[in-house]
């Protein structure tokens, strides 16, 4: 029974691994795009155009809120990999994990 624990565990901590190596990809991705819609607001405003730095303004805003998204779920996926590992019960925890597995994964 310990040895099916444990399989379960390391999948679990590897799923969970996983989804929060994706969310700091997607995070990393995120703070490039929050730094080239920055670059196009700012030529934007130097050369006046009033209506292309409404837009891009709005492109940074929508740039900054999914970068805080992004950052809220590295946060989440690496409290998850931490807590089981401070608790009494990390095969637990991490064998919990293991269902994670089983949840689609979001491709764009």
């Amino acid at each position: 029974m310990d040895a099916v624990l444990l399989l379960f565990a390391i999948a679990g901590f590897l799923a969970v691994l996983r989804a929060a190596s994706r969310a700091a990809l997607g995070l990393l991705v995120r703070g490039v795009e929050v730094v080239m819609t920055g670059e196009v607001t700012d030529i934007s405003a130097r050369r006046g155009d009033l209506t292309g730095l409404s837009a891009a303004d709005e492109r940074h805003d929508r740039a900054r809120r999914g970068r805080r998204r992004s950052l809220v779920a590295v946060a989440f996926w690496v409290a998850l990999m931490v807590l089981p590992a401070i608790t009494p019960w990390p095969r637990l925890g991490y064998a919990a994990c293991s269902v994670l597995w089983f949840l689609p994964v979001r491709r764009r």
